[in-house]
């Protein structure tokens, strides 16, 4: 076989290097180019400028992580043992994402089908996607599908693919802390490789590898905290679902024209949405619908669209749920000042889950060949305690403002207790 090497230049790895030409087909398949299309962090380049890095830019670096994770494990501990392995393993980590759809985990509290369940069925159903996957032999793609399933059967790529200590964390906690301009996702990803260990068929961390893992949860602790639950970003995403909400209503009621042409499968009741309507979606079709429907004569769809697409959100705020009378008091409020409540007033809980030891903890590999788990090994890391928050979502203009309904408001949702 001749010799095939692509490399490619990349912010956090510096270097992807694919050495497979059977990898870089899959790279190229239009299922994979399609998430150059779907942004990585959905709505949050409206809170941090600089995150418009794709789906696409975090799967090649989760696969990056892989091939540099296999390349290690299989010098130090003599795993994959042959190619399939190998080539399940970078498969899986180039499409765990594949099955995103435009906003990412947004779409989905509209559109309730998970991407992973997507991802699955793009293996299977997609004919480009099957097609490759089947050169392999036949059950390949099927393996792929129990890998994201947790079926057992390749145990040690499933914990390399999904778990505390996985690849696709690893990856993008530093790429989206790159690209938000944080410093408190970074860690030493080359030292926490070499902090694994596999014993009877299980990743681990070395006991001596337990204050890099402390940087890498801490990194991700915050990057939760201070990123992917910022409100603003909540805020974005809370908008984004009550435009698709008010556009669904009105097209089933038949009083929205404009559709565009992809998006109306999603819109009819009880549809069956194939692989290929799904993958002829992303998020330049809804921001093309948004600019259409910020134009419709309906008051409500086209200014929640106009209030995305040029940036006026729904002030978060923090507070404690309201009871039903203040919700009653708001609802009543938000009609005053000419806002339907079901579309401008909403609340939304942030949980903030730290480290989760129980049955899913890492497990760590000390000196004398026993086993623990990291929080029994790290005070800094068992002082970590989920945490959950509460935001309250509606128009700047009810809460800023001298008029009557502003004041009513405030003493509402700032009142004490």
């Amino acid at each position: 076989m001749s010799f095939f090497q692509k490399v490619l230049k990349d912010p956090v790895h510096d270097e992807i290097v694919v050495d497979d030409p059977w990898i870089w087909r899959i790279i190229n398949t239009s299922a994979m180019q399609r998430l150059r299309r779907i942004r990585q962090l959905g709505t949050s380049y409206l809170t941090f400028h600089g995150a418009e890095h794709s789906r696409f830019t975090h799967s090649l670096g989760v696969y990056e992580t892989m091939r540099r994770v296999l390349s290690y494990l299989e010098k130090e501990f003599g795993w994959p043992r042959d190619d399939r392995e190998r080539k399940l393993a970078l498969a899986a980590a180039l499409l765990h994402d594949v099955g995103h759809g435009p906003f990412s985990h947004t779409f989905e509290t509209v559109y309730p089908v998970h991407h992973e369940e997507w991802t699955k069925r793009i293996m299977l159903e997609d004919d480009e996607m099957a097609t490759l996957l089947a050169e392999i032999d036949d059950e390949f793609g099927p393996d792929l599908v129990g890998i994201l399933n947790k079926n057992g059967k390749h145990r040690t790529i499933e914990q390399l693919i999904t778990s505390q200590l996985d690849v696709d964390r690893m990856d993008y906690l530093l790429r989206d802390a790159m690209n938000t301009g944080v410093n408190y996702g970074r860690f030493e990803l080359g030292r926490l490789i070499r902090s694994l260990a596999l014993a009877d068929g299980s990743i681990m961390l070395k006991a001596s590898g337990v204050h890099t893992a402390e940087q890498y949860i801490l990194a991700r602790y915050f990057m939760y905290t201070q990123v992917y639950l910022h409100p603003v970003t909540i805020g974005s995403d809370v908008l984004v679902g009550n435009i698709l909400r008010r556009a669904g209503e009105l097209w089933s009621a038949g009083k929205l024209q404009d559709m565009p042409h992809f998006l109306k499968a999603f819109f009819v009741e009880q549809s069956t949405v194939s692989v290929k309507d799904y993958l002829a979606i992303d998020e330049s079709t809804l921001l093309y619908a948004f600019r259409m429907w910020a134009s419709t004569d309906d008051v409500v769809l086209s200014d929640l669209a106009e209030r995305f697409l040029n940036r006026r959100l729904l002030a978060p705020i923090v507070r404690a749920e309201p009871t039903s009378e203040e919700w009653a008091a708001l609802r009543t409020s938000a009609r005053a000042m000419g806002f339907h409540p079901e579309y401008y007033i909403s609340g939304r809980t942030s949980e903030i889950s730290a480290y989760v030891y129980r049955g899913s903890g890492i497990p760590v590999l000390r000196q004398d060949g026993s086993k623990s788990e990291l929080s029994m090994e790290s005070r800094i890391v068992r002082s970590l305690i989920p945490d959950t928050e509460y935001r309250l979502f509606l128009p700047k203009e009810m809460v800023e403002g001298d008029h009557a309904v502003a004041e009513r408001v405030r003493s509402i949702i700032y009142q004490e207790g």
